[in-house]
């Protein structure tokens, strides 16, 4: 009974810890294309901005849809939120980690003054990529945002038109 449920708590580390290391590679390169940022034309930059905010959002969704798939919480933060977003999805996060499950303690247990085993719903790396990622997909909206204030993102870009008949349409 007690090899059983240590290769259950084996396998699970193992998956969490390959999770841990697919994602860490895909955040680290993300982080690394945003300092790339500086060396990138004023005219592409929104543009570049905005692609790279899209894949974060994207890898923050497969984490999110990952974590809900297996423990049935949602870290779907929509809506409005009241004050400070980076309090509130502390918050959450905080939350989500303290959400657990105890197993009753059997005959056996209590007789050998063994504790039952308490279960994470969701385990640290998970959280741990899961606030990253929100983290920089924070980051890009910032990035964004000052973008807007700068007034590029007002801007048409400088595009020529494929046909001419688009160009009374728009």
């Amino acid at each position: 009974m007690f090899g059983k449920k240590k290769m259950l708590r084996k396998r699970e580390t193992q998956e969490v810890q390959n999770r841990s290391e697919r994602n860490e590679p895909a955040g680290k390169d993300i982080y690394a294309r945003i300092a790339d940022l500086k060396n990138v034309p004023r005219d592409n930059l929104p543009d570049a901005v905005f692609m790279l905010f899209v894949e974060a959002k994207h890898q923050s969704e497969l984490i999110r849809q990952s974590i809900k798939d297996r423990t049935r919480y949602d870290f779907n933060f929509v809506g409005s939120v009241d004050g400070d977003l980076a309090t509130y999805l502390a918050e959450e996060a905080a939350h989500a980690l303290r959400d657990h499950v105890t197993n009753p303690q059997t005959f056996l247990e209590a007789m050998s003054e063994e504790f039952p085993d308490v279960h994470f719903t969701i385990q640290q790396q998970d959280a741990v990529s899961m606030v990253a990622s929100m983290i920089r997909v924070q980051r890009l909206e910032g990035i964004l945002e000052g973008l807007r204030l700068a007034g590029l993102l007002n801007k048409a870009p400088n595009r020529r038109r494929i046909s001419p008949q688009k160009d009374g349409m728009l």
